[in-house]
């Protein structure tokens, strides 16, 4: 059920030798990033409302399962995930909305985490440019969108997160 593929990851050591890692272990490494960064939305209703206000800032929505029996939650998920199919906005499921909270350091807040963005890192602010500029994508970010582009189009796998 849940998938653990692993991608090859570009990691600073004093070997210099490439390290293998999970694609959950990419997740928290771009998460942990994006929210030092402040490339964060997170929460359900706060995602609805910034993609219906703006698309092209988010890279990938990261998406847990809505508890069972909530299917007005479920029922904005899905809608969710086909807006963001369409908008070409990379969708990943993981396995706990618990581990989201834990990997990024918010464990007792009550705060909805079903459902988190991840935007695009911020473009030069004195270019005339629209254009996102992918060369500022980290390897983890690259790896993520591989997978992404592997699994497109078919069932979106449930990605087992790492426990911290």
């Amino acid at each position: 059920m849940y998938e653990q593929s692993v991608v090859s990851v570009k990691t600073e050591s004093f070997s210099g030798v490439a390290a293998k890692s999970t694609v959950g272990q990419c997740i928290r490494t771009v998460l942990r990033r994006a929210c030092v960064e402040k490339r964060l939305t997170i929460g359900l209703l706060p995602a609805i409302q910034r993609l219906s206000k703006n698309t092209n800032g988010a890279l990938f929505c990261l998406t847990a399962a809505a508890p069972p029996g909530d299917s007005a939650t479920h029922m904005q998920e899905v809608l969710l995930q086909a807006f963001c199919d369409e908008n070409d906005i990379y969708v990943i499921k993981v396995d706990s909305e618990t581990k989201l909270k834990r990997i990024l350091g918010f464990c007792v807040t009550p705060m909805d985490f079903s459902c988190i963005l991840v935007h695009y890192p911020y473009a030069d602010p004195f270019s005339d440019s629209q254009e996102i500029d992918l060369s500022s994508l980290t390897d983890s970010e690259k790896d993520l969108i591989e997978h992404c582009e592997n699994n497109w189009g078919s069932q979106t796998p449930v990605i087992k997160l790492p426990e911290k």
